[in-house]
């Protein structure tokens, strides 16, 4: 009401809901949750770096007029180069995280999948109500696989906790997916999709102003790395000239 934002109508708008809502909110974020349990951030990021070169293929097979092209490729690989440049040097890796690794990907394939959804299908839906009905749909998957699980809800105990909280719903929640779902009306989704190559990178930039983390040349690289890949995939091909026109002899 306060944006004047309509509810979704028709089953094909409340069908992307719930696909969205199961795909984004419940797989995605309930997969990367279960999985950060057991292995670093820095492997997570390296794994959720994928998600460019899924989100390629996913609109190449389902978006009209997204093309999957071999400069999107080689753009997509070197900005995964560029994360696995970042936190290369500070991975941990045994037989144990295999099934967390395999639960992050599967993340990533639910994310691109409801990317290319959205893209496809959310032009006529207000960002705004998107945002709202989807989060609705996965709070209830991730309450009901909580209750499967036997975990239950759990409220934070102090003042701290609840700061944390209350940014990460506001801010990494309600504002992120504003804009989120606003750009995908009209970037392409796989321009989208490189915020997960540039979250990493921003994060580390961030740990070396604020917490005074010291930049190291991997990171340095990576960043450049990652820079060159967007780039190369968002460049613009050149169309052909026409020939010049031949002129007769005087």
């Amino acid at each position: 009401p306060i944006v004047g934002a309509r509810w979704p109508r028709g089953r094909s708008e409340w069908t992307l809901v719930l696909v969205v809502g199961l795909l984004l909110f419940g797989g995605d974020y309930g997969l990367i949750y279960w999985a950060e349990q057991y292995i670093d951030s820095g492997l997570t990021a390296i794994l959720f770096g994928t998600f460019p070169l899924m989100t390629m293929l996913a609109a190449h097979l389902y978006v009209p007029g997204e093309q999957f092209t071999k400069r999107k490729l080689a753009g997509g690989a070197l900005a995964f180069a560029g994360v696995v440049a970042l936190f290369g040097d500070r991975l941990n890796v045994n037989a144990s995280a295999l099934g967390p690794m395999a639960a992050v990907l599967g993340a990533v394939a639910c994310a691109a999948v409801s990317n290319v959804a959205t893209k496809r299908h959310g032009k006529a839906i207000h960002s705004a109500s998107l945002n709202a009905t989807t989060t609705m749909v996965g709070a209830v998957v991730l309450l009901a696989m909580s209750a499967l699980t036997g975990e239950g809800p759990r409220l934070p105990h102090d003042a701290m906790s609840w700061m944390a909280v209350g940014y990460l719903a506001i801010v990494g929640s309600v504002v992120a997916f504003l804009i989120y779902f606003s750009l995908l009306k009209t970037w392409d989704s796989t321009t989208v999709s490189f915020f997960a190559v540039f979250t990493p990178a921003i994060a580390v930039v961030l740990g070396a102003v604020v917490l005074g983390e010291r930049l190291s040349t991997w990171s340095l690289l990576g960043a450049a790395l990652i820079l060159a890949g967007v780039a190369m995939t968002l460049m613009r091909s050149r169309p052909p000239q026409a020939p010049a026109a031949a002129t007769s002899p005087s």
